[in-house]
């Protein structure tokens, strides 16, 4: 016959099997603490931001595409339109041009357009920082030159912001490893609680045979032959 298991009776199984629980959860953890320390590469980021102008456009700050006028100097909102347009194009040709690609094949390398702006950041990931930062500060003092090799003089490229070395590495994420690790080994041990449970049929205390037969239990008879007693016969 089988066992009808309730909540309450998983609730049991598990406070059972609460040092199993624990081990099993602690050991997950930590197998994932020793997998992400010394079997997953660090890897490092830094970012470089370069400005795209085009001819007509004057020189200002950072706030520039956000104001009306800049020192009494109305701003042509169309040069922006332009700067923008022409920093959309440019980040595909960055990535694109033959020079550009000899010098990311060190690092994985992402050019993407600042929102609503004409700025260029440049991204650059590797598994030596040094690296990662002396690529991008490559690929942003490459980009005037490949920008005038296809636009000319029709607008200029300038490096507003160098990449620094970074210090600590972006990924992988230790504690999420650890949690994910702690979480398996949780899983994995409610699962193996269960199971322990299932395949186990002796039958303990006299809930057992009352919900196996309906039958309640008046009297127990220990077997004295039996290590602990307490086996029910």
């Amino acid at each position: 016959m089988k066992k009808q298991i309730t909540i309450g009776d998983l609730l049991k199984i598990f406070l059972q099997h609460i040092k199993l629980i624990i081990i099993v959860t602690l050991l997950g953890g930590l197998l994932a603490f020793l997998y992400v320390t010394y079997l997953v590469t660090p890897m490092y980021s830094t970012s470089a931001l370069i400005l795209v102008q085009n001819g007509n456009t004057f020189e200002s700050d950072i706030n520039k595409a956000n104001n009306s006028t800049l020192n009494g100097e109305k701003v042509n909102t169309s040069d922006i339109t332009s700067s923008q347009m022409l920093a959309n194009t440019c980040s595909t040709l960055f990535t694109v041009d033959p020079d550009m690609k000899s010098i990311i094949s060190g690092a994985s390398i992402s050019i993407s357009v600042v929102e609503n702006s004409y700025f260029l950041r440049i991204s650059s990931t590797s598994s030596d920082p040094h690296t990662a930062a002396n690529i991008a500060n490559l690929v942003a003092n490459t980009a005037p030159q490949v920008f005038k090799k296809y636009f000319g003089d029709a607008g200029k490229v300038d490096t507003v912001e160098e990449a620094n070395v970074p210090s600590s590495p972006s990924s992988p994420n230790k504690p999420r490893y650890v949690l994910i690790g702690l979480l398996v080994g949780l899983v994995l041990s409610l699962v193996i609680s269960f199971l322990l449970e299932i395949i186990d049929t002796t039958i303990k205390p006299g809930d057992d045979l009352y919900k196996m037969y309906d039958i309640p239990v008046f009297a127990e008879i220990v077997d004295f032959e039996t290590e602990g007693g307490g086996k029910k016969r």
